[in-house]
């Protein structure tokens, strides 16, 4: 309960003072730095689903997945806005133990989205804010429709979306003097904050697989796992 009162009034802001910002990535770009063997080797990562606003959270829930890599629950991630995309609300995602790592140890980001739902250009998405040897700040968003598309684990029903690196060339300054070549990430999130007034948009989807570099969440119980 500490965790999430500290971190939503904070993704809120960051939300709130960013959205005039035009983020939105066209394609999926290679870092052209490759990572260390370190990243992939590191373990501990966690993911946190939360959310704040009218009608819209971040939640796992089960038999609405496709199989975890550890029970019988079939859990996925859960996502949603059933408000209009200026609300200032969110269904939200945090993704902890990256923090102080460079970008280009980011090798690889992917989910597998279920076909009922939204894979908009602004969500869901990875958002991360990085930080210069100053603590001024960045931001990358990565949206779903740019991302790269295959077939899921389950071919019927679920897509893969993938990134195959990030490249500092994509970051955009939230405070004056950021300095890019400095940059390392402070935070990691998956956002989902387009609405339902957008035509064809349910106001939802459910994410699993989701990757980042080696690690795999399917369910809860990959928290601080292998």
């Amino acid at each position: 309960m500490h965790r999430k009162l500290v971190l939503l009034p904070a993704v809120a802001a960051f939300l709130a003072t960013s959205a005039c910002a035009d983020r939105t990535v066209s394609g999926p770009t290679l870092d052209a730095t490759r990572a260390s063997s370190s990243a992939s080797a590191r373990s501990g990562l966690n993911l946190h689903p939360s959310g704040f606003g009218e009608a819209s959270y971040a939640a796992w829930k089960a038999q609405e997945g496709q199989q975890d890599s550890r029970g019988q629950a079939d859990m996925a991630l859960y996502f949603q806005k059933m408000t209009a995309t200026t609300t200032n609300a969110a269904g939200v995602a945090e993704i902890t133990g990256v923090e102080g790592m460079s970008l280009s140890e980011i090798t690889g980001l992917s989910w597998e989205y279920r076909a009922d739902g939204w894979c908009g250009a602004r969500a869901p998405r990875w958002t991360f804010i990085v930080v210069d040897a100053s603590g001024d700040r960045g931001v990358i968003d990565l949206g779903c429709a740019a991302a790269v598309k295959s077939p899921g684990s389950q071919p019927i029903g679920w897509i893969k979306a993938s990134y195959p690196g990030v490249s500092p060339s994509l970051i955009i300054p939230l405070d004056a003097g950021f300095n890019a070549a400095e940059a390392t990430i402070s935070v990691l999130y998956i956002i989902f904050d387009e609405g339902t007034d957008i035509p064809a948009n349910p106001g939802y989807v459910y994410l699993d697989n989701i990757t980042v570099n080696e690690k795999v969440f399917t369910s809860p119980a990959d928290n601080g796992s292998n």
